[in-house]
């Protein structure tokens, strides 16, 4: 039997998994992430020193947030500045002697549901990952597809509200569509009542409140026209929605309403078949088996 080591470095947490080679999780835990990418790889040696003492690893995978090049070189870390401009893969192996697959986070869940989850069985999907932004990733004929300069899936880029003064960043895909900007910050800027999450304004919509209706409305209108979009471009089989909101069935019904509602508008595509989406099966869990898939992919 071979084992394998999962780690998800997130913005919050690393993430930590012992598996199997059918992707079984025998054992998991998290520690608190560092701001310092010193602290991040020190942490991580000792994740892997508990493991080797009472098993034969064959290799680690890891999830990190960021462009990543696949010989492991990070052109961008995400909010690790210091992961900027280095060869992570190369750094972790020569630290803990053992073989390293590195692999951006968004693109980690997808190889999770290719290879466990919603997508197995899938020769084509996209994942869209719903958060604080929008990630995501491409599945093209059973393989992660990421374009010429390793930035394919990066959904949050995608223009999807009118742009004013110039300013293409507001008309974004992630800050229009996700939790965290397209609801929590738009609910914010226009009330005094701060502190919220995205949960809680997305269930205060549900009671009725005014601005809470409105600042949901638009995240729907905007993921919505984000994903038509992806889903004609790409033409999938499905498109996997993952992240926290993914786990409400009401968030999936209404999501796909929207979808076909632009379908519906469009006088010329009353043939045309789109892509449905569906939640992920893999949420917390997503990265440390998708980065152990990575890894047994050699």
């Amino acid at each position: 039997m071979d084992y394998y080591i999962g780690i998800d470095i997130g913005g919050t947490n690393i993430k930590y998994g012992l598996l199997d080679e059918q992707g079984t999780i025998l054992n998991k835990g998290r520690v608190k992430t560092s701001e310092e990418g010193e602290d991040i790889i020190a942490n991580i040696q000792t994740i892997v020193k508990k493991y080797v003492a009472d098993y034969e690893i064959t290799a680690v995978g890891v999830s990190a947030p960021g462009s990543i090049r696949d010989d492991g070189y990070m052109i961008t870390g995400g909010a690790i500045k210091d992961f900027y401009g280095i060869n992570l893969k190369e750094l972790l192996e020569e630290k803990i002697g053992l073989p390293v697959a590195l692999e951006n986070d968004a693109n980690c869940a997808a190889l999770a549901e290719l290879w466990l989850g919603s997508g197995k069985g899938k020769k084509h999907f996209l994942f869209a990952g719903i958060g604080t932004a929008v990630g995501g990733a491409i599945v093209i004929n059973g393989q992660l597809f990421k374009g010429a300069n390793f930035n394919a899936g990066e959904f949050g880029y995608l223009i999807v509200d009118s742009i004013n003064n110039g300013n293409t960043r507001l008309s974004t895909l992630s800050l229009n569509g996700s939790v965290g900007h397209g609801i929590v910050d738009k609910y914010e800027a226009s009330n005094d009542k701060k502190g919220l999450s995205g949960e809680e304004i997305y269930t205060l919509s549900k009671t009725g409140e005014e601005l809470a209706v409105k600042v949901v409305d638009d995240f729907y209108h905007a993921l919505a026209k984000g994903i038509f979009n992806l889903a004609l471009a790409f033409d999938p089989e499905i498109v996997l929605i993952g992240g926290a909101i993914s786990e409400d069935e009401d968030f999936i019904i209404r999501l796909q309403k929207e979808i076909d509602d632009l379908q519906k508008g469009h006088r010329d595509m009353g043939a045309v078949k789109v892509a449905k989406v569906k939640p992920c099966h893999f949420l917390n869990d997503a990265g440390i088996v998708g980065a152990v898939y990575r890894a047994m992919e050699g």
